[in-house]
């Protein structure tokens, strides 16, 4: 019976394996698609990157979210990456060119340092895409119907992030 389930178990990784590289180029025609409609998407206007963050949260899963405050164009965060909780603070901006960029110190047990992070939004039709910039893949942010898996779900009018930053202080 165990020779059986092991030729089972064997059988099943290498049709795993087999299933996961035959995706690979597929995968990657997908993301050089999607670059090549990024590219000749027309730049999101800055108005509308405003109206995507303003007083919004962007969630991160369990590694933590981001607040846009309009006020003072605040910028709050917490994270937590394999255990070790910080926090963040600084400023969000819009320096033109459909970018959203936030600089902000980060506290943590690894004590204290700045970072800058900016995106770029395209829009064609209804699809916005989106990517790290300056050199980040681009990916579909927005689709043109609801889609549970758009990055855009994940962020959601309201502060979800000073409550959890303030314990996360609170304890550094």
């Amino acid at each position: 019976m165990k020779r059986v389930l092991s030729k089972l178990a064997g059988a099943a990784i290498a049709c795993a394996v087999f299933v996961f590289a035959s995706q690979a180029p597929v995968m990657a025609k997908t993301a050089d698609r999607i670059a090549e409609q990024a590219k000749k998407a027309a730049v999101v206007p800055d108005e509308g990157v405003y109206n995507i963050y303003q007083n919004h949260s962007w969630l991160w899963g369990k590694n933590g979210a981001g607040f846009f405050a309009v006020r003072q164009r605040a910028f709050d965060a917490w994270t937590s990456d394999k255990g070790k909780q910080g926090y963040g603070e600084g400023i969000w901006f819009l320096p033109g060119g459909g970018k959203l960029c936030y600089r902000a110190t980060w506290h943590g047990s690894w004590g204290a340092s700045s970072s800058m992070s900016c995106f770029e939004h395209r829009q064609a039709g209804r699809v916005i895409y989106q990517r790290k910039s300056p050199n980040g893949d681009w990916y579909v942010f927005r689709s043109s119907h609801r889609n549970r898996d758009d990055v855009f779900t994940k962020v959601k009018y309201g502060d979800y992030v000073t409550r959890k930053q303030k314990r996360i202080k609170a304890r550094h």
